[in-house]
């Protein structure tokens, strides 16, 4: 355990010999550097710092900071929760002014070199680099060739926009570089969260320290994306492309496109007309300025690139050609990240820029040289071989790890296509401390840097995302692996400034009070994010009542409600036979399975747990537009989720709290949302959701008899959450058609049915693109449904000879109508139909 005594942290930290490490001198004292950070740790205590750790995944968690991880066994991604070591990495200003030369280098290096492959291709006339490096590499794009000097902006302004460079502090104290990641680059948004969540965490410290800023780089990120989009007198319109929420990073899309102020899509929300670039909006096509893309090259545009590829725009290298649309990184950037370029860099900046790089490279051969391949095979052992192409589903390897048949395979991989391969020296990378229950413990660590463009040139952020392994055996440190992750601070040398987005006073802000358009797809999500809303809390207060009436049976309570209760639960989860089959005899003496299977188990289709849990996922398309509360909410219900019901306590218990979160929900929504168009989609999904829920809970009592069973009004009134509201006004007197009415006709209770049609009248007159004097399809629907209701009151309703046959049509007739409405506001506002063009004569 840690005790107060003076940096005790470190008596069990114990250094590799012949590493660098960052904690400690080679005479095994705590560098000048780090003295007041590990001092104020140890200040802290042991007690003081789990609780802290306790802080930090607590802040985590309600950010909802996650990582998606790849199972060879599964194409879908697991979810994994980001994790944070709260010690962090630091650097002193002179030591990271080197650094921040030699990225500022590289960047300016990669630029030219991108510029030049997609133009004249002078590196290939010199023979800098071997051409068949180029011509063979599925990820030199000759759809994107001669993009460069075509596009006027592109000709006076760097093409890279941004990159970042993966890098290890080697045996000699000196920093290697060990690849670029330029086409889409990840981790700026993690790094940002790492550095909010430690200076919330260690306030004081974080101040003291005297740490760079990372603001600033992304507010000269955002400076020049609204450079590159070449708009004037208007905001430019700047959405951020992502694969959608199963890609392994997409915390960070919804993270930076909220942070940035930038609309998050999808390749379906985007297309291309007339050679420019729209958003599909439910307010109509809005005109796309520049895309910030986290989708790599090849799925950009299926019409010219990877013809299989969804997460793309059709059209889109057009546009760009056309100079209609800006795109951060270009497409054809992923060039830069082919493996077989490591060889080659040091003569390449020779080349372009005439000096030696500043940051060399980890030793790298390209086995498809002769040399090279000779060089490396001598003693194989002191290298990892990589795959040239980052697309490659071969694995890192090293000999250490290859024996027998595994090793004999892959020498003859080598053998059969030398040029599918690169070896890169193994350089043992310094050591880190990781802070664990025991004090410092060594880990190795691989440091990532970030580079944006700025007015002067290049700049890098001050600080990083330092991924670390928590064991010294493992080579390989990608957050795939499970890899921790560190902040890197960069010490000043005088107290920072606060740095901030806002604007400065020198900039004008025309007041706005209305936001870019909603595309369609979000649209959709948050109708349909309402709808799982209300089901699943529909579903809950029906599975509470029959709990309640189950645990009163002992009580002599009546039987014949109970098992209607029971029957309802099979009716609004679909799930029959259920309590309504040949075997419902059994099922009412142990009830208990069938509600607990319902309930808590996601795999069955229409359950609660299943409508919980594609209410979560329609979340996580829509994270950049819901609130803080919100998301926390959210993430209160997937915990729901994972609790053991073993009894009928506990059932009860996942219910009450189920019921909480979700009523919480929309408290959240109704409250704390403004209202533009998206608001207005997850109200009306909402009120139509719970009309259809009426209306089939009704239609259960009727079917079961329950019309004539004064416990199942008694039931439908507490379902509905208005059972004292009727007593108060009826002094308990159950009748049929006062409930009916108070359910169906009062337009004073929040969940009668009048009062929903009220609020969806209402919604549809605020939908974007109306115009007055024109009746549209949903217009025309609601007002369908409207008439249908009106022309029933509880007189008309009871005065008829059979009122039971009555209800029941009338019932069917809304539910169908319900139906119509919902279809209508789909068809127009959720679904977008392309201009089709029939390729040739039409005889096959």
């Amino acid at each position: 355990m840690m005790t107060q005594d003076p940096y005790v942290l470190t008596n069990n930290y114990r250094p590799l010999q012949g590493v660098y490490d960052e904690l400690m001198d080679e005479d095994g004292n705590v560098r000048k550097k780090y003295k007041f950070i590990v001092k104020s740790f140890q200040e802290l205590g042991p007690g003081e710092l789990i609780n802290r750790r306790r802080d930090a995944d607590r802040i985590l968690r309600e950010n909802g900071v996650t990582y998606n991880t790849y199972q060879s066994n599964s194409p879908e991604a697991k979810e994994r929760p980001w994790n944070l070591d709260l010690f962090p990495l630091v650097m002193e200003s002179d030591e990271w002014r080197l650094l921040e030369r030699g990225l500022n280098q590289r960047a300016d290096l990669l630029d030219s070199f991108l510029r030049d492959i997609y133009s004249k291709r002078r590196v290939l006339f010199e023979k800098k680099i071997p051409a068949e490096i180029l011509m063979n590499s599925s990820s030199f794009l000759r759809a994107c060739d001669g993009m460069y000097e075509s596009n006027h902006f592109l000709a006076k302004n760097p093409a890279l926009l941004f990159f970042v460079c993966d890098m290890i502090r080697g045996a000699d104290g000196n920093f290697y570089v060990l690849n670029d990641r330029v086409q889409a680059p990840s981790g700026s948004g993690y790094s940002l969260e790492n550095r909010i969540v430690l200076s919330r965490i260690f306030p004081s410290m974080y101040r003291d320290a005297m740490v760079h800023r990372v603001a600033i780089y992304f507010r000269s990120l955002r400076k020049s994306l609204n450079q590159l989009a070449g708009v004037s007198g208007r905001e430019p319109v700047v959405v951020l492309l992502t694969p959608g929420p199963g890609n392994e990073t997409y915390f960070e899309h919804a993270y930076l496109s909220g942070y940035l102020g930038y609309t998050l899509v999808q390749g379906e929300d985007l297309t291309v007309r007339k050679n420019k670039v729209y958003m599909k909006t439910v307010e109509g096509l809005q005109q796309v300025d520049l895309i910030l893309r986290r989708v790599d090259d090849l799925f950009m545009d299926p019409l010219e690139l990877k013809g299989d590829s969804l997460l793309g725009v059709p059209g889109l290298l057009e546009s760009i050609r056309s100079g209609n649309v800006k795109i951060a990184n270009p497409i054809g950037s992923s060039f830069l990240e082919n493996r077989a370029l490591l060889p080659f860099y040091n003569d390449l900046c020779k080349f372009y820029l005439g000096e030696d790089l500043i940051l060399p490279m980890a030793p790298t051969y390209w086995l498809g040289d002769k040399q090279h391949e000779s060089l490396v095979m001598q003693s194989p052992e002191k290298y990892v071989f990589k795959t040239v192409s980052r697309d490659d589903e071969e694995e890192p390897v090293t000999f250490l790890e290859l024996s027998g048949e595994r090793k004999d395979n892959f020498l003859t991989k080598i053998k059969h296509n030398p040029k599918r391969f690169i070896a890169q020296e193994m350089i043992a990378s310094a050591t880190v401390p990781i802070l664990s229950e025991n004090g410092f413990r060594p880990g190795r660590a691989i440091m990532r840097t970030f580079v944006t463009s700025s007015d002067n040139g290049y700049q890098t952020m001050a600080g990083g995302l330092v991924r670390v392994s928590q064991s010294l055996d493992d080579f390989f440190v990608t957050s795939q692996r499970g890899a921790w992750s560190k902040d890197l601070w960069v010490l000043a040398s005088e107290t920072q400034k606060e740095e901030t987005l806002l604007v400065p006073k020198s900039d004008q802000v025309s007041i706005s009070r209305k936001s870019s358009g909603v595309p369609s797809r979000v649209a959709d999500s948050l109708f349909w994010l309402a709808r799982y809303m209300e089901r699943s809390e529909n579903q809950a207060r029906i599975f509470r009542e029959a709990t309640f009436k189950v645990l009163q049976i002992e009580e002599n309570y009546e039987k014949e409600a109970i098992f209607n209760v029971l029957r309802l639960v099979t009716h609004v989860t679909n799930s029959f036979p259920g309590f309504l089959g040949d075997d419902a005899e059994d099922l009412f003496a142990q009830p208990f399975g069938e509600l607990q299977k319902l309930a808590s188990d996601k795999s069955v289709v229409g359950g609660l747990a299943f409508n919980i849990k594609s209410l979560v996922q329609a979340s996580k398309s829509v994270r950049d537009r819901l609130s803080e509360d919100m998301k926390k909410n959210m993430l209160n219900l997937e915990d729901n989720l994972i609790q053991q019901i073993q009894t009928y306590d506990s059932l009860i218990d996942f219910l009450h709290k189920v019921i909480l979160n979700l009523s919480s929900l929309t408290g959240l929504s109704f409250e704390n949302m403004s209202r533009e168009a998206g608001w207005y989609f997850l109200e009306l999904g909402r009120r139509l959701e719970r009309s259809v829920n009426l209306i089939i809970t009704l239609q259960g009592m009727i079917r079961w008899e329950g019309y004539d069973n004064k416990s199942s009004f008694e039931n439908l009134l507490s379902i509905n959450d208005i059972r004292i509201t009727y007593n108060r006004r009826y002094r308990g007197r159950i009748d049929q058609e006062s409930v009916l009415d108070i359910l169906l006709f009062d337009t004073t209770n929040p969940r009668s049915f009048a009062y929903q049609l009220e609020q969806i009248n209402l919604c549809l007159k605020y939908l974007p693109g109306k115009e007055e004097k024109q009746t549209y399809s949903e217009d025309r629907a609601a007002l369908q449904l409207y008439t249908e209701f009106k022309m029933k009151d509880i007189s008309i309703l009871f005065g008829s000879a059979e009122p039971l046959t009555n209800i029941t049509v009338w019932l069917e007739e809304l539910h169908k109508h319900l139906r119509h409405l919902s279809d209508a506001i789909t068809a127009r506002y959720f679904s977008y139909a392309e201009e089709q063009t029939r390729i040739g004569d039409g005889n096959g």
